[in-house]
């Protein structure tokens, strides 16, 4: 593929999160008794996603009953809130496909399928043996700082338990197709 062309980002798998229409409904028909299932745009008000690993406070009560005070869920009724089950989308590969991108919901915060497809897609033109996942996670702080209005620098200078309030914890794994077969992967956290 040459610098003209662009690559058409194809998504693989839906969106989990209460962001998706489909996965509200489906967490609200899964818990018709719970007015509090979703508050403020998150499960139980705590999360945005709707299956993750991990989060197991919200599938089994014995573990939420475990946590203290603050950190424990109130009216956890009805669990799990939170499915380990994926929603996957066959693709067959192809000689068109040059990559793929997986990323945490924290990347799709800042990026939609197609930025994240070009900036990939221009990353690899101009660094054939780079690293495309850091590169992804070093844009991502960019703009997060960028849209916090503070420098990157600025943003990585707090604390790393304070940062939250500007990104999601996130991990991006690129897996490159094709005869450079590559793997790279990159995460920052909170």
């Amino acid at each position: 593929m040459n610098g003209s062309q662009w690559p058409q980002a194809v998504q693989l798998t839906d969106s989990h999160t209460v962001d998706n229409e489909v996965e509200r409904t489906q967490l609200l028909l899964d818990h018709p008794d719970d007015p509090l299932t979703i508050v403020a745009g998150k499960v139980k008000g705590k999360l945005k996603v709707t299956r993750a690993f991990g989060v197991s406070y919200l599938k089994k009560k014995t573990m939420n009953d475990a946590l203290m005070g603050i950190l424990r869920v109130n009216n956890l009724t009805s669990p799990p809130y939170v499915s380990l089950e994926p929603s996957l989308h066959v693709h067959e590969v192809s000689s068109s496909d040059h990559f793929v991108v997986l990323g945490s919901d924290g990347l799709f915060d800042f990026f939609c399928n197609n930025e994240v497809v070009k900036l990939v897609h221009f990353y690899i033109l101009s660094n054939p043996s780079g690293d495309p996942a850091k590169f992804l996670v070093e844009q991502l702080v960019v703009r997060a700082a960028d849209c916090a209005g503070f420098s990157m620098e600025e943003l990585m200078g707090i604390p790393a338990g304070r940062r939250w309030k500007y990104h999601d914890d996130v991990t991006v794994i690129v897996i490159i197709l094709g005869l450079n077969k590559s793997t790279s992967k990159a995460s920052t956290c909170l």
